[in-house]
């Protein structure tokens, strides 16, 4: 019932976020559409943009414990196509300030990166190496800012795209989403 609920709030702004922008979105109607009580409402989330957080990390989450992401090329590849199919993360890039979608892209990708990499690698990331994946996560939210709207990039597959991706990165970081890496992701997207 718990998770019924949450993701009957969460269904509830996806829906709102298309057809209406993030601004003039506001709590009392995903309260509305989702059929809940302000203090169930509250019971799961502070405020819409934790709503924000927890529908797109549900999907990136999703792409990321796939059994198809066999490799960080795979892992790319999913991200960019789910972009372009869920039509309110387009929306999503009008938002600005700490709580817009591409900060939450940034602090998720950095996170989950970091996550891959420390798991590979069977130890905790230098400050060189975590400034290598903060880098490399503040750009990867931009390109798939451009990807998602469409204005860029157009003409390429996600899995062209995805191999791009994966020839600018540096050799230390192009680890393998191993089984023992993808079981340690699994279970910390499933808590």
């Amino acid at each position: 019932m718990v998770k019924w609920t949450r993701n009957r709030i969460i269904s509830a702004f996806s829906a709102l976020v298309a057809e209406r922008s993030y601004e003039e979105v506001t709590v009392e109607m995903i309260i509305r559409r989702a059929e809940v009580s302000k203090t169930t409402f509250y019971r799961y989330f502070c405020d819409k943009a934790a709503v924000m957080e927890a529908r797109f990390q549900m999907l990136y989450d999703e792409a990321v414990v796939s059994r198809d992401c066999q490799s960080l090329e795979d892992l790319f590849a999913a991200l960019l196509r789910q972009a372009r199919e869920h039509p309110d993360q387009h929306a999503m890039f009008n938002t600005s300030g700490y709580n817009s979608y591409r900060e939450f892209i940034y602090r998720y990708t950095y996170a989950m990166g970091k996550e891959i990499m420390e798991a590979a690698w069977g130890r905790k990331a230098t400050d060189t190496e975590d400034f290598h994946i903060a880098y490399f996560c503040a750009g990867g939210s931009k390109i798939l800012e451009e990807w998602c709207r469409g204005r860029s990039f157009i003409n390429m597959t996600a899995e062209e795209a995805a191999r791009e991706i994966c020839s600018m990165i540096h050799e230390p970081f192009r680890v393998q989403l191993s089984d023992l890496v993808m079981a340690h992701i699994r279970t910390r997207s499933s808590q």
